[in-house]
């Protein structure tokens, strides 16, 4: 690993959050909708994470998997608080630590269809034995959520990070419905630094 920027690595590492954090309950709670929409922004979810990194000065990618611990609670019908760790260990021992906090505003285009974006403040640490990298920074994410029918739903965004370097990565999912309060989901996140696939468990509030 001589020669690879361990503060790359560490601003990657918001992929693995992000992938879980992208995605929202289309049967919520009554409590937890706002006017006009059929989505809920309360809830807490936990994920698991493939995820394959192109770092500058490494002969190959790096891969590895990780979980993520997320949560997000409305604070107005319009605008939303979220939080999430994530962490990952990687190809030659490289741990992987990443928290983001956000703020996000929903638009509510009919019942069935949602656009929101999201202001993230990001703080990573990358450790490889003896060597540790912290870097923190700033990201922007903007998403379109559809509801097919009452058992699953669809989303998709662009979400833009800069930590360390500047970075865009294209993502989407799609989740099923068990019950009102709890589903389960999948993702994906292409294209810039970092690929990755997620599946998640979550409940609504």
């Amino acid at each position: 690993m001589k020669g690879v920027s361990l503060g790359l690595l560490a601003a990657a590492a918001l992929s693995l959050p992000a992938l879980s954090i992208a995605q929202e309950p289309a049967k919520p709670a009554p409590e937890s909708k706002k006017p006009g929409s059929t989505f809920s922004y309360s809830y807490v979810e936990m994920a698991y994470a493939k995820t394959d990194f192109e770092v500058s000065g490494a002969p190959n990618n790096l891969d590895g998997d990780g979980f993520t611990l997320s949560g997000s609670a409305r604070i107005t019908d319009e605008w939303h608080f979220y939080a999430a760790y994530g962490t990952a260990d990687l190809d030659y021992g490289i741990n992987l630590d990443a928290w983001t906090l956000g703020v996000g505003y929903s638009h509510s285009i009919k019942p069935n269809i949602d656009w929101y974006g999201r202001v993230l403040y990001i703080d990573n640490s990358a450790d490889l034995g003896a060597t540790t990298s912290h870097d923190n920074g700033l990201g922007l994410q903007f998403r379109i959520r559809g509801r097919i029918n009452d058992k699953v739903e669809i989303e998709g965004g662009v979400q833009y990070t800069d930590v360390t370097r500047s970075d865009t990565a294209l993502q989407a999912s799609v989740r099923y419905y068990f019950a009102r309060r709890f589903s389960a989901g999948v993702g994906v996140t292409l294209g810039g630094n970092t690929d990755g696939l997620a599946v998640n468990a979550r409940l609504s509030f």
